[in-house]
Order: C-alpha cells, then sequence, then structure tokens
C-alpha cells in the first residue's frame, strides 16, 4: 500500500508516494529487536539515505539502532509498532525532508561546515536544517554519500560563501557532474551539449538513456512531470520547437502514451477547462495522441483527475470538454465511445468515473447517433453511385445507336443523289469532326 510522503496531505492522487512501513518484531527478552523490512524502500522514495530515517527512530525511541545495508537490515533496539514507527517517520519527513516553502519533499541535503543546507528542487527555496535535533549532529558526521564541496563554487565565485550565498552555492555543484548522489533525478530543461552532426557529445546520448531507464517507471514519470511543468513554467509549451523536446522526452523516457496523462494534468490544472484552452493546446496534445487510441485514452484518464480535482466547477461541464475534444479532432469518435462504454477505477474512483460518463452522456448519445446516421448515409451513397453509372452506360449505349443510325441513312442517301451524298458527306465529316 502507498502512502502521501507528506501525510497531511489527503488528497488520493498526490504525486508523492511512500511504502506503508512494514516492521516485524524478533527474539526475545533483552534480545528483542524491530527490523524494519522495507526501510530501504522509504528511503529511496524519500531520498534519503536509509541510516538517517533509521537513527531518526532511534532518537525519537532513546533506542539503539543497527544497520546491515550489504543485507538491507535496519534495525531499532526494543519491541516498536509498525503504526507508531509510522507516526515517527511524519516527524523525520517534516524536519528533514519537506520544503518549508511549498511543503514538496523534492529537497536535496547538503552538509557545509558544521551546517546542513536544504535545497528544494522544486520550488528552489533554500533554508537550514535544525541543528538541535540529535540527528543532525549524525548527519553531519555521516554526509550524503556525496558531499558538496563549497570552496569550489566560492572560487568560482570569487568570494566567501556565507549565509545565503550557501545555497547559490550549492546550485553550482548541484548542476555539475559532482553534484550529490541524488542527481540521477535532475531534470534541467536545456539540453545535454551537442556535436555538429545534432548528437549527444560521444557516448552520452546511450550513457543518459541507460541511466534514466533503470529506474522505475513511477521514477521516470515523476522525472516527465517535472520537464512537463519546468516547461509550463518557462513559457516552453507554445512553440513548436518546446512541443517538439517535450514528446522527445516523453519518448526517451519511452513514456510516450501515458505523457498524454500528465499533459492533463499540467495543462489543465486549473478550475476552468474550457474550449478554447483545448484548441490553444492542441498541437501539443496531437504529438502525443495522433493515430493512437491508447494514448487517447490516457488522455481521457488525465482529464478525469482533472475534473475530479475541481468536482464542482468541472463535473457539470463534461460534455463540453469532451465535445471540445472531440471537435478539435484531439480524441476520435471510437476512443470516446470506447471510453463511455465502462467506467474504469484506474484513474478516479469507479463511481466517480461513473459520474463523469453520466454527464458525458449527451455528447456520447450525439456521436453514437451520428455514427448511425452515417451507416446509413454510406450505404445510400453506394447505391446511389450504382445507379448513376448505369444510367451513364444506357445512355452512352443510345448515343452509340443514334450515331450508327445516323450514318446508315447517309450511306443511303449516297447512293441515291450524287448531290445530296456531298451534301451529306460534308455534313457527315463536320459531324464526326
Amino acid at each position: 500500500m502507498a502512502l502521501n510522503v507528506n501525510r497531511a496531505v489527503a488528497d488520493p492522487f498526490y504525486r508523492y508516494k511512500m511504502p506503508k512501513l512494514s516492521a516485524k518484531v524478533e527474539g526475545k527478552g533483552n534480545g528483542i529487536k524491530t527490523v524494519i523490512s522495507n526501510m530501504s524502500d522509504i528511503a529511496k522514495a524519500l531520498e534519503r539515505p536509509p541510516m538517517y530515517p533509521t537513527k531518526y527512530f532511534g532518537c525519537e525511541l532513546g533506542a539503539q539502532t543497527n544497520f546491515d545495508a550489504k543485507n538491507e537490515r535496519y534495525i531499532v533496539n526494543g519491541e516498536h509498532d509498525a503504526n507508531k514507527l509510522q507516526d515517527i517517520l511524519d516527524g523525520f519527513i517534516k524536519k528533514f525532508v519537506l520544503c518549508k516553502s511549498c511543503e514538496n519533499p523534492e529537497t536535496q541535503l547538503f552538509v557545509y561546515k558544521n551546517s546542513i543546507k536544504s535545497k528544494c528542487k522544486a520550488c528552489g527555496c533554500s533554508f537550514d536544517i535544525d541543528l538541535r535535533h540529535k540527528l543532525s549532529t549524525y548527519i553531519i558526521k555521516n554526509p550524503p554519500k556525496i558531499d558538496v564541496d563549497f570552496s569550489k563554487a566560492e572560487a568560482k565565485n570569487g568570494k566567501k560563501t556565507s549565509g545565503a550565498d550557501a545555497a547559490a552555492a550549492a546550485d553550482v555543484i548541484h548542476n555539475s557532474d559532482k553534484g550529490s548522489s541524488n542527481d540521477d533525478d535532475d531534470d534541467d530543461w536545456e539540453p545535454e551539449p551537442v556535436e555538429p552532426n545534432g548528437m549527444l557529445s560521444t557516448g552520452m546520448g546511450k550513457l543518459v538513456l541507460d541511466k534514466d531507464l533503470e529506474k522505475s517507471e513511477e521514477q521516470r514519470l515523476d522525472m516527465l512531470h517535472n520537464f512537463f511543468l519546468k516547461a509550463k513554467d518557462e513559457g516552453r509549451i507554445s512553440d513548436a520547437k518546446g512541443q517538439t523536446i517535450l514528446r522527445d522526452e516523453a519518448e526517451r523516457l519511452e513514456l510516450k502514451q501515458k505523457a498524454s496523462l500528465l499533459l492533463a494534468n499540467v495543462l489543465f490544472d486549473d478550475k476552468i477547462v474550457s474550449e478554447k484552452q483545448i484548441s490553444k493546446n492542441r498541437n501539443l496534445l496531437l504529438r502525443f495522441v495522433m493515430n493512437d487510441k491508447k494514448a487517447q485514452r490516457y488522455l481521457l484518464g488525465g482529464i478525469e483527475q482533472v475534473i475530479h480535482k475541481y468536482e464542482s466547477e468541472l463535473l457539470p461541464r463534461t460534455a463540453h470538454i469532451i465535445k471540445a475534444l472531440y471537435d478539435d479532432e484531439v480524441c476520435i469518435e471510437e476512443s470516446i465511445l470506447a471510453w463511455g462504454e465502462k467506467p474504469s477505477s484506474k484513474y478516479v474512483t469507479k463511481s466517480f468515473a461513473k459520474k463523469i460518463i453520466e454527464k458525458a452522456q449527451p455528447v456520447l448519445t450525439w456521436l453514437k447517433e451520428a455514427e448511425e446516421e452515417t451507416e446509413d448515409e454510406s450505404d445510400d451513397e453506394i447505391a446511389f453511385g450504382e445507379d448513376v453509372k448505369e444510367s451513364e452506360f444506357l445512355r452512352q449505349q443510345k448515343e452509340k445507336a443514334a450515331r450508327e443510325e445516323q450514318q446508315k441513312a447517309a450511306a443511303a442517301a449516297k447512293t441515291t443523289n450524287g448531290t445530296a451524298h456531298v451534301d451529306d458527306d460534308e455534313d457527315l465529316d463536320i459531324d464526326d469532326i
């Protein structure tokens, strides 16, 4: 079962998820201990070394902790309930993971001169971690895998780094190849350096591709979602070049079909999804869904999520939204009708999906009737075409017979009257010409 990283957020579609903590009690008497069996997975979701939350449990519970990273065993001495540990984990997330500005868990820790800096990759906020907690001492002594060398940033800027400048220094290092181990998720909009032939620098393309494709689909979806958000913030989704880059990034991450689901949430993250907005983003959407029914289904799933998010404003307008997708040829008739046949729980709850389809019934009924009429008209057109072909054939036959009769009459006149023959002959020649 997946939980929201920030459990204060009740939104079921909150995209930052983590596994529910699983704990197993082992041993008896003084040797009793609690093993957190999925600590590695939790730490991966939080982008923190698994020793940090484990040590945090020890600090909060006044218990000793042990780590066996090789066998992925993270132990807290004593008997502890999984639900209690989950609540304690919320404290760790609030103090050492969430951004103090946007409350997103996209932060990165840097140790610098006996202080811990946190930089948010989502909003850019930089802040200091409270050093009063015992875990802070442990983090300073055991910094993230690759620590930030602020002296390099100082040298680059030609001055000492202190206070607010530390965050800027962190950026300098973070954006280089010598940043923290969490640089795997860096999704800068700027493309990699290219050679004159337009290809990535020697070997770089394959390295980048292999590196990202090793990640889970969920991680790649997060990367692509952040990529889309950044493109939107920078105004790069309205020009052809920017749209091509978005599509290429989706293809690189092998997420082109599912990208339309993310696009719906990025483009229409508003209380008003109007026909005008759909028309405005038509070209971008078509780059992902044209001639691809599965991609169109993902797009409709994304629309379901947006409607769910702004239910009171958008649910009554469902039919207008679906009609606009059809009118702009973003979703074809077949895809829309297939979507309307059966509510799905894949994107929203099944009960809410049923509500959406009920609201869309006017346009679904209209499409079905239009399809039936088209079939009838098609049959009529075929019959009409055959009639035309037949009448044309008869007309040609009649004209041929008339010409033959005229030629016979001319020949008869030629034998009986020379003058008439000449005149008729001349007339025949003119007619023939």
